[in-house]
């Protein structure tokens, strides 16, 4: 029941959603019914393909996992030492603006030519495009913080190394997680980017597949799967960020 009314916004929303649907497909026949084939039908087919979607999504999971922890420690290691360097930061911060001007999906054919295999390079591009937001995010907060709590950590001596694991990161904690949330949408971008490029396993690649043999229920049906596993990894990731930022005012 607590769940219930937590939720019960979000759980109108999506009811609304499915009616609607349901009234410009079934009922008034606004859009194609082959391009959005009937709901029910769709959701027949859950039972016969469900296995082939748990191993397109575990293939899916790794490289977004592995690439995006890999964006994650680098992103904040980089941006907190750039942050705290102030000559660092006036020599560096052009060449960062300089590229993240350069879309990544541009850099597939290179990636996928200088990587022993495609997992290797969508690990790389996907990591990429998480990177560039943690770095700009985690310098932004780092600088933002009250150089009063640098100078009386000073004042009290306090270890370099404590002072950036309990005063640095705590109050630059914020910020780094907005960057953070942002950059694991976008990995989600990234993710399908790379397996419509060559993969042979994955969500993105399980729609693409069955588009291009114009069977649209199963698309709608992937397309239902993966949205459902994002926002469970989204609703993860949110419990994650609120344990963390449990002491900020807005928790």
């Amino acid at each position: 029941m607590n769940f219930l009314k937590r939720n019960y916004g979000v759980i109108l929303v999506g009811v609304g959603l499915v009616i609607l649907y349901i009234l410009l497909t079934q009922t008034f026949n606004v859009i194609s019914d082959f391009l959005f084939p009937n709901i029910g039908d769709v959701i027949k087919l859950l039972p016969e393909y469900i296995g082939k979607m748990m191993g397109n999504l575990w293939a899916s999971l790794q490289l977004l996992v592995i690439a995006f922890a890999i964006a994650l420690v680098l992103g904040v290691a980089l941006g907190t030492l750039i942050g705290l360097k102030s000559g660092l930061r006036r020599t560096i911060s052009p060449w960062i603006t300089a590229a993240t001007a350069v879309p990544v999906p541009l850099l597939s054919p290179y990636a996928l030519n200088i990587f022993p295999s495609f997992k290797a390079a969508s690990i790389f591009l996907i990591a990429l495009a998480a990177f560039w937001v943690i770095l700009a995010t985690t310098i932004g907060a780092v600088v933002s913080i009250d150089k009063r709590y640098l100078e009386n950590a000073d004042t009290l001596e306090i270890p370099k190394m404590q002072k950036l694991f309990k005063i640095i990161l705590p109050a630059a904690s914020p910020g780094i997680f907005a960057g953070a949330e942002v950059a694991l949408t976008l990995s989600f971008m990234m993710l399908a980017v790379a397996e419509t490029s060559g993969a042979k396993a994955g969500l993105a690649f399980f729609v693409i597949h069955y588009a291009d043999l114009a069977r649209y229920d199963l698309v709608l049906l992937g397309f239902l799967f993966t949205a459902f596993w994002l926002v469970i990894i989204m609703i993860i990731f949110g419990r994650i960020k609120k344990r963390s930022l449990n002491w900020t005012i807005n928790n």
